[in-house]
């Protein structure tokens, strides 16, 4: 759910729009409700009539992945799912704790992945262009 102010003259909105499972956005603005699809080339708004009742908790969010475990040494791992766009370092390179090795491309944004730990590069286990999950080991040190 995003949440949205804004100024229409000298009255102030709120607004907030969430995505439904039906790809259309749930817009709520001054307590009514629209359901707005956004097609390619027209855009459709149609009020959806809601009871008046108080909306149900949110569900409980996943549980953070676990970092996959690499046998024998400690594992960088990847924070979120992305797109790896840059691999730094190679087998045998020393890093230092706070070293970038990975750049991911994660929400459209550049994510600088650090080891946490001191070490060697004992393993590369991603390329450029690789898609990751949340969790998944990238680089393993020894």
């Amino acid at each position: 759910m995003k949440e949205y102010k804004f100024k229409i003259g000298d009255k102030e909105y709120t607004a907030t729009v969430v995505d439904t499972e039906s790809g259309a956005l749930e817009v709520t603005v001054g307590g009514k409700i629209y359901n707005v699809e956004l097609p390619e080339h027209k855009h459709a708004i149609k009020p959806v009539v809601k009871p008046a009742v108080a909306p149900a908790a949110p569900a409980a969010a996943p549980a953070a992945p676990k970092p996959a475990a690499v046998a024998g040494g400690n594992a960088v791992s990847a924070p979120l799912n992305g797109k790896i766009t840059q691999v730094l370092v190679k087998v045998g390179d020393q890093v230092a704790a706070g070293d970038t090795v990975v750049m991911l491309e994660a929400m459209k944004m550049e994510n600088a992945i650090t080891a946490e730990n001191a070490g060697t590069v004992k393993a590369v286990l991603v390329n450029v262009g690789d898609q990751v999950d949340g969790g998944q080991a990238l680089v393993e040190l020894a």
